[in-house]
């Protein structure tokens, strides 16, 4: 069940049940620096207020995500709004895009990479408020 669903300038953003948050991007994004900024605002003003929230990020769907959307991600703001990140990869080129993601940002919260959103869910559930 998706609760608050937000659109975000490449996708979407939404919350279940259990409070874990859901981001999934179009087709061909390339993230950008002015992209992740508003991310960040609708992460902050509809989703982690007074609490910090695990999230499952859909990577399958991002063509490139440039340098300053990757410090964004790995920012002490970001660390204070999100508790734990998982990331789905499912084929080649966003593994790859995971695996440089992970290797070279050294994020504030604890990142993973899955095949399934169901497998990532139970990994979060470690990381609810």
């Amino acid at each position: 069940m998706q609760h608050n669903k937000q659109k975000t300038s490449q996708g979407e953003v939404w919350m279940d049940k259990d409070g874990i948050l859901y981001q999934d991007y179009a087709p061909g994004t390339e993230l950008k620096h002015e992209d992740s900024l508003k991310e960040v605002r609708v992460y902050r003003t509809y989703f982690c207020k007074e609490v910090k929230r695990s999230i499952v990020v859909d990577i399958t769907n991002i063509k490139r995500v440039s340098k300053e959307s990757r410090d964004i991600y790995s920012s002490e703001e970001m660390g204070g709004l999100i508790s734990a990140a998982a990331l789905i990869v499912g084929n080649p080129v966003s593994r790859i895009m995971g695996n440089f993601y992970m290797g070279i940002n050294k994020t504030k919260m604890p990142v993973r990479m899955f095949t399934s959103t169901g497998d990532a869910r139970k990994w979060l559930k470690d990381f609810l408020p």
